[in-house]
């Protein structure tokens, strides 16, 4: 297990007023020496102005390329006053006051959008790096007011269970499981912020510090005050007890001193008895354990983590009222290496100030982006840290993923078998492993389970018509005489790897090294891009090194402290430049547990590490999806009915299925669409005659839905979009639907409404105000602005379309390339006026970026009840010269559901190129 994970510190003092001493324009911004250090305002696009703040007055380079964009100057005008100065854009405005150097940005008519506090909002502290060599830095410190109104989006992926993170501490550091660090924020005021710092931060939005939750508030089971009843256990799951003791507080480190003494592993600890708030307010209930945890406040779960993982703290949000006592159950099991159980608390938010907290930083360095529409924050932000690419078609079908195959063979098996059922799949994956006995990193295959795995992939690929993915890490082992590791000795014989962590002979490479990078890649095209490989799973990216991290390790862009989180960014960096450089027929598909700024542009998509198969588990993915989202990633995923499984035989128990079910049905909604886990085979027929089919249900409407989640995918590339879309950003104004962490858009049309709750016939679905909806399994109309009580049978998940959307399903197919979509079943949502553009190219090369591709314009008149199909506008190798669109209007019992494609059309047109115009029946 990892190492101890840090609480964040207490937010400083309030950053000291710095005067403006003196002004110097450029023709991109403005230089303010301060009382202390040097302000520079840059203006990037007349939406998008750098701040950076020195306290030397010279202004370094970042030293890894989050930001990649070469921004030309911009027109703007300065305007100085005896209180100000201010660069005006046209659309947005920037203002430093003379007294203070507080930053404050304006829209154009000068109305307030985001500032520093009036006292001045940042500073820059001296502090001395711990590594080989101590390094000078500085931690910075930095402010801005938080209005009452205001939600706060993005940051990466947390699993705690937000969505709005107002009154919340969130940790910028990349940690396994966790925490997912990407220190990019969107706000419902129409302004985006990006933290460029890859360093370890701490940012909070108007919350309070963690704190032990004192002895005097807490009180044992016979309701004396002084701390919980503890009970003791051998034995991971309250086997034998063999003492009792109050413990005054839970913060407990016990890797080398296990209590009460048991033994150093498999041992559990119960705490029960009660906890008193004296405030009202909603709190914040942290357990941070290595290994699992559970708790109840008041007899109710609001934890359920209950694995062996790296230390992790998990959040549960509770209102308490003044001066009320709650019951409290706490349960803590240690199953190997480090052993730590805390419980602590962060009281009800009381500051009105958001802040960033660095632990090292050579300056203050961020990005102000304004939209007003978060899509134009989005595509700015892209347009800043690089756009994400297409990746191939197949990598938006299903995928079948385990923890692992364990031969060759097992791939050829589960495809035939795929195959033999008509269950669309495109994917199959490898895990960990299949180089054993050979060490770590050496990218063997081994020969006994593995004889020709070139040839297996040959056969995916021709007779499966499957693709193929495995695990890669960027770590190291040593070899033996009997299996030596050509590829460690040659990384270490250049300096290339990091020391190892206490009491292991792993190593990670050095990714800030653009030569380790590129020998890198070589070896891995050499020993497995070369067999025919479609895509790379970089597993454990943070990186995960036991006992420790990189902070202490000297990196090519300096110590690991300096540019802490960004090691994901440079790992993805050397794969995809490498395969972009190999060939430009096969499109980059990279699955990586962490990120950061700008990893879109590495074709890397995101899952959510190794999640435990619950019910509270399953909920939380949900705004982590939607926040990294928000945090400029657009590709993401989970494992479907999570990696770990606790329910007894795992996929033949009756409650795992409906977890699974349930999990499956959101899953097909996600940007990528995927299975993974360990302990029990996750296949679609494992599953029993009443779900499977439900399952494949799901599975062939992710396939006829293609053709418009491809089209999405373009826009996701050439528009810096989102196909997974959380209400915020379609409907700002409405503030029901902005807090909604439990429904999103699925492309601009279709709202998903995922059933989270075990047990579950119905749900309610909220309607966001300024649109009408339709239910996509019935056709009724359902109105807007207003929760109804859905139906939800365990085969139905609630999907709703938005009035004047104009939805393209394809044929049934079992894989994305076995024919063209033809014919096109084109539905028809009418009250309102509506446009759709599909997108189609060759599917897996990079001819697009040269412009080989095609899009056909549709546009739905609703006063004139016609549609109008556009002319094509490009063309594709392989391209329909001619093809059919079966139009349909849709009403209740008409145009609904899965279909088949084969239903009766309203209207049907052959189309060729040209232009037509059809008016509804």
């Amino acid at each position: 297990m990892a190492a101890l994970a840090s609480y964040p510190a207490p937010r400083p003092l309030a950053a000291e007023p710095l005067p403006v001493v003196s002004v110097q324009k450029q023709n991109n911004g403005v230089t303010l020496q301060l009382s202390q250090g040097a302000l520079r305002l840059q203006v990037c696009t007349p939406r998008v102005i750098h701040v950076t703040y020195s306290a030397d007055g010279k202004f370094p380079d970042q030293r890894v390329p989050a930001v990649i964009a070469h921004y030309t100057p911009t027109p703007f005008q300065m305007t100085t006053t005896g209180q100000s100065i201010t660069l005006s854009t046209g659309q947005v405005q920037a203002q430093v006051d003379r007294k203070s150097g507080a930053v404050r940005f304006l829209d154009a008519k000068g109305a307030p959008i985001l500032s520093e506090p009036s006292t001045g909002g940042k500073s820059l502290t001296p502090v001395t790096l711990a590594g080989p060599k101590p390094v000078e830095s500085y931690k910075a410190h930095q402010e801005f007011t938080l209005p009452a109104d205001e939600g706060i989006y993005g940051l990466g992926q947390h699993q705690d269970g937000y969505m709005d993170y107002r009154g919340s501490i969130v940790n910028l550091e990349q940690t396994y499981i966790a925490d997912l660090a990407i220190p990019f924020l969107v706000s419902s005021r129409g302004y985006g912020l990006l933290w460029n710092n890859p360093a370890a931060t701490t940012f909070s939005a108007g919350g309070s510090p963690g704190t032990s939750i004192p002895s005097a508030q807490l009180f044992s089971d016979d309701g004396k005050p002084g701390g919980l009843t503890g009970t003791y256990f051998k034995g991971e799951n309250f086997d034998t007890q063999v003492a009792q003791r109050v413990d005054p507080n839970i913060d407990f480190l016990w890797t080398n001193d296990p209590p009460m003494g048991l033994p150093k592993e498999h041992y559990s600890v119960r705490w029960t008895g009660f906890l008193q708030a004296q405030q009202a307010g909603d709190y914040e209930i942290v357990t941070s354990t290595d290994d699992g945890a559970r708790l109840w406040i008041d007899d109710k779960q609001v934890v359920d983590d209950w694995n062996a993982r790296a230390v992790k703290s998990n959040v549960a949000k509770v209102h308490f009222d003044a001066n009320s006592r709650h019951k409290i159950r706490f349960e803590y099991y240690q199953g190997g290496y480090d052993a730590v159980a805390r419980l602590s608390w962060r009281l009800p938010a009381v500051s009105g100030l958001t802040t960033w907290d660095a632990k090292a930083a050579d300056a203050i360095d961020y990005y102000f982006f304004y939209g007003p529409s978060l899509d134009h924050v989005l595509a700015d932000y892209r347009q800043a840290t690089g756009q994400a690419p297409m990746f191939g078609k197949w990598a938006l079908g299903f995928w079948q993923c385990k923890e692992r195959y364990q031969t060759q063979q097992e791939w050829l098996d589960i495809a035939h078998e795929y195959r033999t059922r008509q269950e669309p799949i495109d994917n199959i994956v490898q895990d960990w492993f299949y180089w054993d006995p050979s060490p770590w990193g050496s990218h063997r295959f081994d020969p006994k389970r593995y004889p020709d795995p070139a040839a297996a992939i040959a056969t995916l690929h021709n007779d499966d018509h499957m693709h193929f993915m495995i695990s890669v890490w960027g770590k190291f082992v040593p070899g033996t005489a009997e299996h030596p590791d050509a590829n460690y000795d040659l990384m270490d014989s250049k300096g290339f790897l990091y020391p190892p962590g206490p009491g292991t002979t792993e190593r990670y490479y050095d990714a800030f090294n653009p030569d380790a990078r590129a020998l890198y890649w070589s070896r891995m095209r050499d020993q497995i891009f070369d067999k025919g490989v479609d895509g790379w799973w970089l597993d454990a990216a943070e990186p995960e090194i036991n006992g420790t991290s990189i902070s202490e390790f000297p990196t090519a862009a300096g110590l690991g402290a300096l540019v802490r989180n960004a090691w994901p960014l440079m790992h993805t960096t050397a794969v995809y430049q490498g395969q972009r450089a190999a060939t430009d027929k096969k499109r980059v598909f990279i699955l990586t547990r962490s990120g950061y700024t700008g990893q879109q542009r590495n074709s890397a998509a995101i899952w959510s590490s190794d999640i435990t198969g619950t019910w509270d588990v399953y909920q939380h993915q949900i705004p982590a999806g939607l926040n990294i989202g928000l945090s400029g990633i657009p590709y993401w995923t989970t494992d479907i009915g999570g990696f770990f499984c606790n329910y007894p035989g795992g996929s033949a128990n009756e409650e795992y299925r409906e977890l699974f079910t349930r999990w499956f049905q959101y899953g097909a909604f996600c940007p990528i669409f995927r299975v993974h886990g360990t302990s029990t085979p996750k296949e679609l027929w494992r599953f029993g005659p009443q779900y499977e089919p439900i399952l494949v249900k799901y599975d062939n409407l992710r396939y006829r839905l293609m053709p418009y989640i491809y089209s999405q995918a373009w826009r996701v590339t050439n528009e810096g979009t989102l196909i997974m879309r959380p209400l915020v950003l379609d409907f700002p104004q409405d503030k029901t639907a902005r807090e909604s962490k439990d429904e999103f858009l699925f492309g601009p049309s279709i709202l998903v409404s995922p059933v989270t709750q075990k047990g579950a016939t119905t749900r309610d679905v909220y309607l966001p105000k300024g649109a009408s909806w339709t239910d996509f399994w019935t056709g009724e109309k359902l109105g807007e602005g207003k929760t109804i009580t859905a139906a939800a049978p365990i085969d139905t998940m609630p999907l709703s379309v938005k009035s004047g959307s104009i939805l393209p399903m394809g044929p049934l197919v079992q894989y994305v390339a076995e024919k063209p979509a033809d014919p096109i079943e084109l539905r028809v949502y009418a009250g309102a006026d509506g446009s759709f553009a599909l997108y189609e190219d060759e599917g897996d090369n990079y001819n697009y970026e040269k412009g080989v591709h095609a899009t056909i314009p549709f546009t739905w008149s609703d006063r004139k009840k016609t549609l109008t199909i556009g002319a094509r506008q490009g063309s594709f190798p392989g391209m329909l010269a001619q093809r059919t669109f079966k139009i349909v209007w849709v009403r209740p019992g008409h145009g609904v559901g899965l279909g088949n494609g084969n239903e009766p059309a309203d209207k049907i047109v052959t189309y060729s190129g040209k232009s037509v115009t059809v008016s509804a029946p």
